[in-house]
């Protein structure tokens, strides 16, 4: 009686091979990376303001112009918006219009680019503008429902490990 097995050892690491290259090939392990997501930090003041001092590694997409240029930014990035200061209502708004349009993860920075400078973080422009440099506290109702404020600590860290500066 002839014994018969089910795979010959000479044909055993062939088949062995053909699985292990199955399992990571199925599994993803050699297909395209998919993106993590990024952080993107917008500065939603006029070009002028922007171009005065931004937080060194920011855009600036105005307010005005934020609507119409929502659908040119990826949905499942970080990002993080602010103005002048405490003041400015516009990024708690601009957050807020950004989750409406179903961004995933959009934060706001209340204290805006007149607290960053004040605290001596990377900053591009002359500085100039005079708010940069008048007294910048937060108003006693500070509260935006539906978006969330960054504080100036996980901005700054969250930046910092960005790369952004």
């Amino acid at each position: 009686m002839k014994k018969y097995a089910i795979v010959q050892v000479k044909n055993f690491k062939f088949f062995f091979s053909l699985i292990v290259f199955a399992t990571f090939f199925l599994s993803g392990c050699w297909s395209s990376k998919t993106e993590d997501s990024k952080l993107v930090v917008i500065n939603v003041l006029d070009a002028a303001n922007h171009e005065d001092c931004h937080m060194t590694g920011s855009i600036n997409i105005p307010f005005e112009s934020l609507e119409d240029q929502m659908n040119s930014l990826n949905k499942k990035d970080r990002y993080v918006l602010y103005c002048s200061n405490y003041a400015c209502s516009a990024a708690p708004f601009a957050a807020n219009m950004m989750k409406e349009a179903g961004f995933e993860n959009v934060r706001f920075f209340h204290g805006g680019i007149a607290d960053w400078y004040q605290k001596g973080l990377p900053c591009t422009g002359k500085a100039q503008m005079g708010y940069l440099k008048e007294e910048n506290e937060p108003l006693s109702d500070d509260s935006h429902p539906g978006v969330i404020n960054i504080s100036l600590d996980e901005l700054k860290s969250e930046m910092a490990l960005a790369k952004m500066f």
